[in-house]
């Protein structure tokens, strides 16, 4: 089966929730800046490490920019995904989840008492299982570290900057830092080097665009890309999958108004 008709499902994707209920497909090796909190309803998914480990997993959580694939179809799912910036995301690092599908399905144990009969279909169902399974884990986790001035400055003006100059440089400026400082900050607080924090941010705003209807070369020049081919390459990287297989396929469920 293709991987585009694997994952035809829906896409709960709004500014503070990217949660995805439906068929589980097949992926390519991949790895994305956020936790993935799986859990599957019925038989269990295969998943695949980066030293091509594998594990049946009922439930799973699979830590910030770990390579990952997923191996066997199952016919529904959930797949949340947690930002590791944020204070639930901060406050899950501390559960110091290993790199190796084991440790994944170890720490998902606790996801299975989440399950519910079928994947969530309105919006208040999926915010409900989300916050479900977040708690579940937080019981778990220790508090939160605390996050430096700087870096939290530059986290709220990042989003509004893809357009702009983001070399780390112009950034350390706006935030009162020498690159050096900042660049050391950003590795330690956030988990990753600025560069491919800054790509994560461009994949999210090509994903909200896609949701809009935009052809993918509309999407790749509103996100800060070269080209759609750019934004297919890093978007099969990240997620494993090219966008025609997800933006043309799932059903987008923007939150509710407020």
């Amino acid at each position: 089966m293709s991987r585009n008709r694997d994952w035809k499902g829906r896409l709960f994707f709004g500014p503070r929730r990217l949660l995805y209920a439906g068929p589980l497909g097949e992926t390519r090796p991949h790895a994305h800046h956020t936790f993935q909190l799986l859990l599957s309803f019925g038989e269990p998914v295969a998943l695949r490490d980066g030293a091509q480990r594998e594990a049946l997993c009922h439930a799973a959580v699979i830590p910030p920019d770990v390579e990952h694939t997923v191996v066997s179809m199952v016919p529904a799912g959930v797949v949340l995904h947690v930002n590791p910036d944020d204070l639930g995301g901060r406050q899950l690092r501390t559960l110091d989840i290993g790199l190796d599908v084991e440790a994944w399905r170890r720490a998902g144990e606790l996801l299975r008492a989440c399950a519910v009969s079928s994947p969530p279909r309105r919006w208040a169902e999926a915010e409900a299982l989300a916050q479900s399974m977040l708690r579940t884990l937080q019981a778990d986790a220790g508090p939160p570290p605390p996050a430096h001035p700087a870096i939290k400055k530059l986290l709220r003006l990042l989003p509004e900057s893809l357009e702009g100059d983001v070399r780390l440089s112009t950034l350390a400026s706006q935030v009162g830092l020498s690159a050096g400082r900042l660049s050391h900050l950003f590795g330690a607080e956030v988990g990753l080097p600025l560069r491919p924090y800054v790509l994560w941010l461009r994949l999210h705003r090509a994903a909200a665009e896609l949701r809009e209807g935009a052809s993918l070369t509309r999407a790749a020049h509103a996100a800060g890309f070269t080209d759609s081919a750019h934004l297919s390459h890093a978007f099969r990287r990240t997620f494993g999958l090219n966008p025609s297989e997800i933006a043309g396929v799932v059903e987008w469920v923007p939150p509710p108004p407020e």
